[in-house]
Parts: C-alpha cells; sequence; structure tokens
C-alpha cells in the first residue's frame, strides 16, 4: 500500500510541476481547477457515458463530488509540500546539506556555545536563523576564524560541496555567509568573499587544506 501511495505521490508531484512548468501563467486555482477537471471530471464523465452500466443521479452526483473532493485535498497536500520545499530552499539559499548529529559535535575545537550548535542544526535542517553562527579562534590551530576556514567548513557540510561553483551559486554562497555565520570580534567583509573563495578553491586543489579538512571533519563527526 505505502509503495501504491508513494508512486501516486511521485507521479502527481511530476505532473504538477510539468503543468507548471508548461502554464507558468495559471494561478494556483486556475491550475487547481485544470487538475481537477483533466484527471477527475472528465474520466469519471467518460466512465459514466461508456460502462453501460446504469446510476442513478444520486450516484452521479455522489460520485462527482466525492472525486473532487478526493482530487482537491491531493492537489493542497502536494502544493503544500511544493511550498515547503520553497522555503526550505530559501531558508538556505537553495543549498541542501549532510546530516549531522549533535552528540558527535566537537563542540570544544570549534569554540562553539550551545546557540552556535543550536543554529548549525537549524541550519542543515533547513531552518531559518535564530543568529549567526560565531566563527571563533579553533583551539588546535590557535588562529582566529577566517572565511577559508568557513569555506572549508561549508565544503564538508553541503551536498556535493562548494569547491567547483560557477557564479550564480557563488552569490548564494555569499549571501548564505553573511546570513549565517559571524566572526567573534568583527563582521565578515563581503568584499573579500570572492578573492577569498579563489584563493580557498585554489590551495583546496593543491591539497593544501588536507589536514584541516581531516581535523574539521572529524570535529563535526562526518570522518
Amino acid at each position: 500500500m505505502s509503495e501504491i501511495l508513494a508512486k501516486w505521490l511521485y507521479q502527481s508531484r511530476r505532473e504538477l510541476k510539468l503543468l507548471s512548468l508548461k502554464y507558468g501563467s495559471l494561478t494556483t486555482n486556475r491550475l487547481s481547477f485544470f487538475l481537477i477537471l483533466l484527471f477527475a471530471i472528465v474520466p469519471l464523465t467518460l466512465y459514466f457515458l461508456f460502462s453501460g452500466i446504469t446510476y442513478s443521479i444520486v450516484q452521479i452526483v455522489a460520485s462527482y463530488i466525492f472525486v473532487t473532493l478526493l482530487f482537491g485535498v491531493s492537489i493542497v497536500l502536494v502544493i503544500t509540500w511544493f511550498e515547503s520545499e520553497k522555503l526550505f530552499q530559501n531558508n538556505v539559499q537553495g543549498f541542501s546539506f549532510v546530516p549531522l548529529s549533535k552528540s558527535r559535535i566537537d563542540i570544544g575545537f570549534f569554540d562553539f556555545d550551545d546557540g552556535d550548535v543550536e543554529n548549525l542544526l537549524r541550519l542543515i535542517n533547513g531552518l531559518p536563523a535564530e543568529q549567526r553562527i560565531v566563527v571563533r579562534e579553533t583551539p588546535k590551530s590557535k588562529q582566529p576564524g577566517n572565511v577559508r576556514f568557513i569555506f572549508t567548513f561549508l565544503d564538508l557540510i553541503v551536498r556535493k560541496g562548494i569547491s567547483d561553483m560557477d557564479m550564480t551559486p557563488k552569490e548564494s554562497l555569499n549571501m548564505l555567509i553573511l546570513e549565517r555565520f559571524t566572526f567573534e570580534e568583527s563582521e565578515i567583509n563581503p568584499s573579500t568573499l570572492p578573492s577569498s573563495y579563489s584563493k580557498w578553491r585554489t590551495a583546496t586543489k593543491d591539497g593544501r587544506y588536507d589536514e584541516a579538512r581531516k581535523d574539521i571533519a572529524k570535529a563535526l563527526g562526518i570522518s
């Protein structure tokens, strides 16, 4: 039963997405009416016309009401699903993240407080931030937090990484960093992000951050 429902939901989402792309000017209400007409009213009408079975007016009307309500509720659920995904994407600039376990994060390595951990978990779960994650001096290196540390950090927790991005995703990455991270004693300078990213990317490809990556991955519990 669950497999049948899963296939039905997949097909419904697929058809709705295709229709949205094809009829982008349709409002949600008009699109919903179109879907109900196409997948509920028309098939049911054809059934009554060609089934060869005689039904009473009450049965016919009841059938239309039931099928319309059923498809209406289904469409609401599908639209709600899509809208929730949009909200998740908007909250994290369209990025998706690998799962992290709070119990496995080495708080001491990052010098995180409870608020930082909570907002990190909110980030990877697509939830709005209550406050920005503070990047401090890391005890192991005794180096103050810097943008390239954040790049390495994100490269490990963003699915597929961030080391090979074109212009549009890099703009989203900059917004993500500015909205979700800050330094302990200063704000992140947005004007330095493009050049810092280029230097970080080159250094990463040359293997200069390999040890740092291993340490951060271990501290995140994903090594």
